[in-house]
């Protein structure tokens, strides 16, 4: 059930992969950025998995499933752009020297990414095999969807699941090591 009649709870994340090229040109519209709308949707997805896997989560409540994904996705957008505001107001090339600008990343960066790197390493080494075997797939070899899907002999929903999975057991792991958790 996608549309989530009144007294029934919606099958958003059905409903994402459903209408997903609508609300990937509803995000670029939002982020001029093909990059920055696949981030967001990607994003979108991971939300929804922990949402409507929350207790707290009442999708009777969702009068409009398509036009809560679209507010999910819009608030995702501003997510981003506040982020990326806040990063350049940290440091912008015109605080620093004409000397001291440089393209190269600084020792600090290079070390944050080794470490970053080697948690996320971690990270997929705790997954299960096929979880593992999905998000190497999908990320290291930069294979759609459909052909993790093909070449492992599961539908791309699952991919997608697993991916989802795996992505937010990353995320979780890098907060983790930062400290947010």
């Amino acid at each position: 059930m996608l549309t989530g009649e009144r007294g029934t709870t919606p099958d958003l994340p059905g409903l994402l992969e459903v209408h997903y090229d609508e609300l990937r040109r509803f995000a670029l519209r939002k982020t001029r950025s093909a990059s920055l709308a696949d981030d967001v949707m990607q994003d979108a997805w991971l939300k929804l998995f922990d949402l409507v896997r929350s207790p707290d989560f009442d999708g009777r409540a969702v009068r409009n499933p398509l036009s809560y994904l679209r507010r999910i996705i819009a608030n995702l957008v501003v997510d981003r752009q506040r982020q990326a505001s806040a990063q350049a107001r940290r440091v912008t090339p015109g605080d620093l020297p004409a000397d001291a600008r440089s393209e190269a990343p600084s020792a600090f960066q290079v070390v944050a990414g080794r470490q970053e790197i080697a948690i996320v390493q971690a990270a997929i080494a705790e997954l299960p095999d096929k979880c593992r075997e999905v998000i190497l797939l999908y990320r290291g070899q930069d294979l759609t969807m459909q052909q993790v899907g093909d070449r492992l002999g599961i539908s791309p929903r699952t991919v997608e699941n697993h991916l989802a999975k795996a992505m937010s057991h990353c995320r979780r792991r890098l907060k983790e090591a930062r400290g947010d958790a």
